[in-house]
């Protein structure tokens, strides 16, 4: 084996070993509904169910029901309302590659404000973002805006079947 080949496997045999110490791991996120003013006054972070999902669009559910799987693997939906801004033209977008560090999965978002010199409604808003989670191993959700914590949520367990 040469000097470099050697020197190749090495750096490959570290960065195996740095990524089998990190206690991080990728976690799919999935965005549900991103909308400039959803229909709610609760601002934070939160879980929600289905029809409080319909009511943020100014819709009603108007009967549902779920597969076993979805009652066994739910994905919990996390409501995200930052604040309440003065003008429409506000959005909450999702940054980066989210993971998942010892069940306690951090996202960050960014608020997205309009131009400077848009003409925009004179109006209160609340937009949101609301995302879906289904990965079992998450307990916790910590959202981040612009460096600080917005809020942070406890999922609830999931109704696992016991094994046989």
């Amino acid at each position: 084996m040469n000097r470099r080949t050697a020197f190749a496997a090495a750096l490959i045999a570290m960065a195996t070993g740095i990524a089998g110490c990190s206690n991080t791991s990728h976690v799919d996120v999935m965005r549900v509904l991103s909308h400039g003013n959803c229909q709610t006054t609760d601002t934070g972070v939160r879980t929600i169910d289905y029809a409080t999902l319909a009511t943020y669009r100014g819709a009603h559910l108007l009967g549902m029901t779920e597969s076993p799987d979805a009652t066994q693997n739910p994905a919990h939906l996390v409501a995200i309302v930052p604040a309440q801004y003065p003008t429409a033209g506000f959005t909450v977008q999702l940054l980066g590659e989210q993971t998942l560090t010892e069940k306690l999965l951090t996202l960050t978002v960014h608020v997205d404000e309009p131009p400077a010199d848009a003409v925009l409604a004179q109006m209160v808003t609340h937009p949101c973002l609301v995302v879906g989670i289904a990965d079992p191993r998450v307990e916790r959700v910590r959202v981040m805006n612009a460096g600080a914590i917005l809020g942070e949520v406890a999922l609830p367990a999931s109704a696992q079947a016991p094994s046989p």
